[in-house]
């Protein structure tokens, strides 16, 4: 009668974990936005033209602006990074997400991008990008345009699965700048894709691995 209880205990643990990561993962604000382009210009000699572009950026969808006005607003800060087929790549938990509503230098225009500036060494950077030291790195993992300023009315974050469509134009551009040699380096890409992508919560992979170790214990226990 105690093994049955015990089991009985088991299971419901199991069940319970499990139930609890599940809901966890679906309740969670976060937001992972899988990002897939082509690099249509590089300064550096192993990016290639053409090639394939990789990334990532995760932010919570409750974020409320900071320095808003009825024209644009900046979330964040954001984790980013980008992968690039000669295993170069660049990454922070300093990116910001802008969203521009009918306001710009350019004039009437919409706009949303994903920001970096990597400048004070608040990055990671690994190939390419370590093959001199510049004194400025910055720039847009994601970069995209409305001219006609109708893509959307407002300063809220967007879907961003909708952004292609509503924003044809792109500008993606890496930018570094070498002062003591006074020249500059560019990575330009086209964005091709924005998918939003499920990354568990840490707590709900916890819930999950707790739940799953009396899930295995059961499975491999042997009646008696």
């Amino acid at each position: 009668m105690v093994r049955s209880s015990r089991s009985a205990f088991v299971r419901g643990l199991c069940l319970v974990c499990v139930a609890l990561s599940v809901g966890s993962t679906a309740s969670g604000a976060v937001t992972s936005v899988q990002i897939t382009g082509e690099v249509t210009r590089s300064d550096y000699a192993t990016i290639g033209i053409g090639s394939p572009v990789t990334g990532l950026y995760t932010y919570d969808d409750t974020l409320v602006p900071y320095m808003p006005n009825p024209y644009n607003a900046w979330y964040g800060p954001i984790t980013a990074g980008l992968s690039f087929a000669d295993g170069s790549s660049i990454g922070t938990n300093q990116a910001h997400v802008f969203v521009n509503n009918n306001s710009s230098g350019l004039g009437t225009v919409d706009e949303y991008g994903v920001f970096f500036d990597v400048s004070s060494g608040s990055g990671t950077l690994t190939g390419a990008f370590t093959t001199f030291d510049f004194d400025l790195g910055l720039g847009w993992f994601v970069l995209r345009h409305d001219m006609t300023g109708t893509a959307w009315d407002g300063i809220a974050l967007p879907n961003p699965e909708t952004v292609l469509a509503l924003l044809p134009l792109d500008s993606s551009t890496l930018y570094f700048y070498e002062e003591s040699y006074g020249f500059s380096r560019f990575v330009e890409s086209e964005v091709t894709d924005l998918s939003v992508v499920t990354v568990p919560a840490p707590g709900a992979i916890l819930l999950a691995a707790i739940g799953l170790v009396p899930c295995r214990w059961l499975v491999r226990r042997r009646p008696t």
